[in-house]
């Protein structure tokens, strides 16, 4: 790459132009899956390139968001992840309709932008780089470029990598790191479109270069950057429909909501969990994250005996339990997944272990159950509170494709490294958050939950 300042000119010279109701509701749907081909694929199983490549971004992601990088330079790192679910959302004067990964795992949203965008790595194999919808500033009369001087200018570097200007400089370039690619670009304030009411000046990243990111981001993390917050949000909720892995037009709904009223409660069946205070960390992006009050973990009904230090996050940020949309299969430090895997194989001990399949398809323990029903011990999660979340069967276990054998679909940190004590030690993924009512309750600053047929 040139220089910072031949790229900022670059930059600038593609963006130079132009210098109600309460809660609001959004289709959510599943993102396709991008597989770039492979000479080793099995293409008689795709499947299992599918649940092999999930897992892999799931542990790069996992990585990732265990080990953000602030950046002396002014370059900070959010993370991402494929296997995700999309929002549409408008931006501009008159509006540009895009399409966005919901990620509650990051806070800065950003789309790709002017006809130069260009995403490097993205032949994927329901991905032509060349029809990527783009955000074109010079259609907009309300595309301004933010300032060095702009408090918003901050918002993407944190209060670690401090930006020194003169107040006549543009904000600095950023570039957005994730498990599996990055994003660079410019900040811009822009008007975010809604029927019940516009939301002006938002701060929008406008995306020039990307690798392996062919979609823009909406941050939906606890950063003031955030689509809540900068829309005020008191709350959403969302409720994932059943990952199918292909281009099936199936969605559901994401709810944004602006005031106290229709709060919801114990009498709509859903149950409450408090946030956790994010740690005092110098890793910023730690203060992006939800964390929640994981106590316990049992699974059919026998307690996993995890240490304390795995369950609590430290004042450094690390250990506790996060929740993800970004992340596809849920990650847990290699020692808190040892203990569980352990517990469902003593109680399937019946049944056979498949290495092969777990070759294959990066997931375990896998065992091949026959043609005979089988019962698979429950999988609850235990909150401080009280609160309690059985996860459904199929949100933990799946079937390989049209054989016999099931393997569970959670991934551990045994292949990202030894140093496992950074960060979250579980991220509750999207796959695990499939057919429950999820509730983020940002003025209560607490989870809600419930388990119902998404749709």
């Amino acid at each position: 790459m040139a220089s910072s300042s031949l790229y900022l000119l670059f930059i600038l010279s593609l963006l130079s132009s132009h210098s109600s109701s309460s809660q609001t509701t959004l289709t959510l749907s599943p993102t396709p899956i991008s597989i770039a081909p492979s000479p080793q694929s099995n293409h008689h199983h795709p499947w299992l390139q599918t649940l092999n490549y999930l897992a892999s971004s799931s542990l790069a992601r996992a990585h990732h968001l265990k080990h953000p990088k602030d950046n002396s330079s002014q370059i900070p790192l959010f993370p991402q992840s494929y296997g995700g679910y999309s929002v549409s959302l408008s931006f501009g004067s008159p509006p540009q309709k895009l399409s966005f990964v919901m990620d509650t795992g990051s806070s800065l949203v950003w789309f790709p932008c002017t006809h130069r965008y260009q995403c490097s790595d993205c032949q994927f194999s329901n991905v032509n780089p060349n029809n990527i919808s783009r955000f074109i500033p010079k259609l907009s009369s309300s595309s301004k470029i933010i300032g060095c001087s702009n408090k918003k200018c901050g918002w993407v570097f944190g209060s670690s990598n401090p930006i020194q200007c003169n107040g006549k400089e543009i904000c600095p370039a950023y570039m957005l790191q994730y498990g599996s690619g990055s994003t660079a670009g410019l900040m811009l304030s822009e008007t975010l479109d809604f029927p019940e009411g516009d939301v002006t000046d938002f701060a929008v990243g406008c995306s020039i270069l990307s690798t392996r990111q062919p979609s823009g981001i909406a941050g939906f993390g606890r950063g003031p950057a955030s689509l809540p917050v900068q829309m005020g949000l008191k709350r959403f909720s969302y409720c994932l429909v059943s990952h199918r892995f292909d281009d099936a037009p199936v969605s559901s709904e994401l709810v944004l909501v602006r005031d106290s009223s229709n709060s919801g409660g114990s009498d709509a069946g859903i149950s409450y969990t408090k946030f956790h205070k994010n740690p005092v960390s110098s890793r910023s992006s730690f203060q992006d994250y939800y964390y929640v009050n994981l106590r316990k973990i049992t699974v059919g009904g026998k307690t996993v005996k995890i240490p304390y230090g795995f369950l609590v996050p430290g004042s450094d940020g690390n250990g506790g339990t996060i929740i993800d949309s970004g992340t596809t299969f849920t990650f847990m430090d290699n020692h808190v997944y040892d203990l569980v895997a352990k517990e469902f194989e003593n109680q399937m001990s019946k049944y056979k272990r498949s290495g092969e399949m777990e070759s294959k398809s990066g997931l375990r323990p896998c065992f091949d159950i026959g043609d005979k029903p089988v019962k698979i011990p429950a999988l609850m999660f235990h909150f401080k509170g009280g609160a309690k979340l059985s996860l459904p069967l199929a949100d933990y276990f799946s079937f390989m494709g049209e054989s016999d054998v099931v393997c569970m679909t959670i991934v551990s940190s045994e292949s990202i490294g030894s140093d496992t004590r950074i960060g979250p030690s579980i991220i509750l993924g999207n796959y695990q958050q499939q057919n429950i009512y999820l509730e983020y309750d940002l003025e209560k600053g607490r989870l809600g939950f419930k388990n119902q047929i998404c749709k």
